[in-house]
């Protein structure tokens, strides 16, 4: 078999009503992991059957952040399964990068993606990608950001607050490229005040006693 071939037989794979077929073709893209099988693995997304959907939509996952690049426009096109699938697994890989355009499927006029698309926000802020949220959130309408910050904290209200402590920041939500900004990164560390540290550190050493060097 050529590199001309294997697109084409791999296609026919996907295609095929064997389901055996389905899983080594989805495999065989996975271990490719080159831009064009992450492409055909998100034409997966778009397929009627729920099983070879089920199989993309892992190994897109295990892909990771390049992966979660080529989902992105898929947030604002495509049937109502195809978003729901490029949200659950953008949320499963934590990309923040992907904030604003979850915040706005949240809205979506399908139940089913909106739902998919909070959970996606649920998960990148429980990946240490809260400051990713509330930058996002900042720069919503003020009634919108309220609505949207209401949703997340009746989920998880622990997540809730740590978002309106960053939101109370003005170093923090100036910044105009947040592609670099984590929870564990010093700026966001320091807006903690120390309420976080063991969750974003781990436990911090014990203080050394008196006399002790």
């Amino acid at each position: 078999m050529t590199n001309d071939d294997k697109p084409g037989k791999t296609w026919d794979a996907l295609n095929t009503r064997s389901l055996a077929a389905k899983r080594e073709a989805v495999r065989e893209l996975e271990l490719r992991g080159d831009d064009a099988a992450i492409a055909e693995l998100v034409e997966c997304l778009r397929d009627e059957s729920w099983y070879l959907r089920d199989l993309a939509e892992a190994a897109l996952v295990r892909l990771g952040r390049r992966a979660s690049r080529a989902l992105l426009p898929l947030l604002a096109q495509g049937l109502w399964f195809t978003r729901t699938s490029a949200a659950r697994i953008i949320g499963r890989i934590g990309d923040g990068d992907a904030a604003p355009a979850l915040f706005d499927l949240t809205a979506d006029a399908n139940h089913t993606v909106g739902a998919a698309a909070l959970e996606a926000l649920l998960a990148i802020g429980q990946q240490r990608g809260a400051i990713r949220l509330a930058h996002a959130l900042h720069r919503m309408a003020p009634d919108q950001r309220a609505a949207r910050l209401d949703d997340l904290q009746s989920r998880d209200h622990a997540l809730g607050e740590r978002l309106r402590k960053f939101l109370k920041s003005d170093d923090l939500m100036s910044v105009e490229d947040a592609s670099d900004l984590s929870d564990d990164h010093h700026a966001v560390v320091a807006t903690e005040d120390g309420v976080e540290w063991e969750v974003i550190t781990g436990t911090p050493p014990p203080k050394p006693r008196g006399g002790d060097a």
